[in-house]
């Protein structure tokens, strides 16, 4: 039986925590951090949510929505993704996928506007923690509950749900695998791994350099999970991210290199041979190296008909050029080729120099002081990581996916502000039309001022 003083106890802990999910910038945190959680058309119902809960929060302290340096890059990426619209083939795939752009911003903007001070940070990177962990386990349990108990579970955990949706707007579900990779709440195993590689570098730094030392144990179990998750979706590429994440970190605290060894070596033991093979297989030719090779090459060929300007983003556009080449896959499983296919060298260019900012931002976190160094190995493992899975996969493909890369830009455009003083922007100020706007209502005022005034 619970005592009398402890139910008091748990009841003043409900009553907090219920107070403290009525904090706009909270609930702005949880609904951005939630997004990997729920089906792919959620993604953009949370987005908006978090931006107007974080519009509440800024103008409650006299603040504004933000934008910095690399939200601004992306800014120019849509922009430049709508001029796109003037020559697709595709029109609607194209403006669908601007769309996405446009919406999962909006998360952006959240997580910028209301990281305010090192406190919220520190508040954000734990909620990314347990939803990674969460994500994560339920790919774990799905594995365990197929390979060792024979259950014929769906690969995707939401498809009850997405199967309802998808007949309502008339589109065909994924057709099933029987194999044992899963995707727990993915669509996809390999979109799954790519969301997984995509936290895993600040959900290691938060198991070990976390704020909230109490909570490290579970933060550490939340990464066991979110590897795990990793595991069992048998994304080779994603494999292969993963090993360059633990060797950066590695790197990074040489001085406790036998430690990892250690830790290697008893993971190992756990490890199931199937993955281990499924690791291994890297360096052969199967069916799926074999078409990745073929996509490639028709990949390839299509950059050199538009290689400045592409031939406009999305799904329907790359699908149709490969199908054209005897290929039925949906891009081009690598980010530099199906952004030069899209986009042309300029969208590439913005994509690069995105990536370069944030790892030039990682590296003056790094040189900065002793507090901030393992930060910035964090920001450097993952621009290492998400370049190595884009090379055998498009890890910006879907809403959550497209959702949580903007999340990492926030997060690193917010750290750059609060640990190196780089000042965030206000959103309409960055508007290129803004400071015709101002001088526009500066000219008028000043007319108005020289007109006499009738006695």
């Amino acid at each position: 039986m619970v005592s009398k003083t402890g139910a008091e106890g748990m009841k003043k802990r409900l009553i907090q925590i219920r107070d403290d999910l009525k904090q706009p910038w909270l609930l702005a945190l949880l609904f951005i951090a939630c997004i990997p959680v729920f089906p792919e058309y959620v993604a953009p119902l949370l987005a908006g949510g978090a931006v107007l809960a974080a519009y509440f929060d800024a103008k409650g302290s006299g603040r504004r929505i933000l934008v910095g340096t690399l939200g601004k890059i992306m800014l120019v990426y849509m922009a430049y993704m709508a001029f796109g619209l003037l020559y697709s083939e595709n029109f609607l795939s194209t403006l669908a996928t601007l769309g996405m752009w446009v919406v999962m911003f909006l998360g952006y903007l959240a997580i910028t506007t209301v990281l305010s001070d090192r406190q919220r940070y520190d508040t954000a990177l734990f909620c990314l923690c347990l939803v990674a962990g969460l994500v994560g386990a339920i790919g774990c349990i799905q594995y365990v509950l197929r390979a060792f108990f024979g259950l014929d579970l769906t690969l995707q955990f939401w498809q009850f749900i997405d199967q309802l949706v998808f007949e309502w707007l008339r589109l065909d579900l994924m057709p099933m695998t029987t194999d044992l990779r899963v995707s727990a709440t993915f669509n996809n195993p390999n979109i799954f791994a790519e969301y997984l590689v995509m936290v895993i570098p600040f959900v290691s730094y938060y198991s070990f350099s976390g704020q909230r030392t109490g909570t490290r144990m579970l933060c550490r179990i939340c990464l066991l999970a979110a590897v795990g998750g990793v595991a069992f979706s048998f994304s080779r590429g994603s494999y292969l991210a993963l090993l360059v994440t633990a060797l950066i970190f590695c790197v990074a605290n040489i001085r406790k290199i036998m430690l990892f060894v250690i830790t290697a070596a008893a993971a190992l033991l756990l490890v199931p041979e199937s993955v281990l093979a499924r690791l291994f297989s890297v360096t052969g030719i199967d069916a799926s190296t074999s078409e990745r090779l073929h996509i490639w090459a028709a990949g390839l060929e299509t950059i050199t008909h538009d290689p400045l300007f592409g031939m406009g983003a999305g799904v329907s556009n790359t699908w149709d050029t490969l199908l054209h080449h005897g290929i039925n896959a949906p891009h081009m499983h690598n980010i530099v080729l199906q952004l030069l296919a899209e986009g042309g060298v300029i969208a590439l260019g913005l994509m690069l120099y995105a990536g370069w900012k944030l790892l030039r931002g990682g590296i003056d976190l790094l040189q900065k002081s002793r507090a901030t160094r393992m930060f910035g190995v964090t920001f450097i493992a993952f621009a290492a990581s998400f370049s190595m899975d884009g090379m055998v996969d498009f890890p910006l493909l879907t809403p959550k996916l497209v959702g949580v890369f903007l999340m990492v830009l926030a997060l690193g455009d917010a750290a750059m502000n609060l640990y190196l003083g780089r000042e965030l922007q206000p959103l309409r100020d960055v508007s290129p039309f803004s400071r015709l706007f101002r001088r526009a209502g500066r000219s008028s005022k000043e007319a108005y001022a020289n007109i006499p005034v009738e006695k």
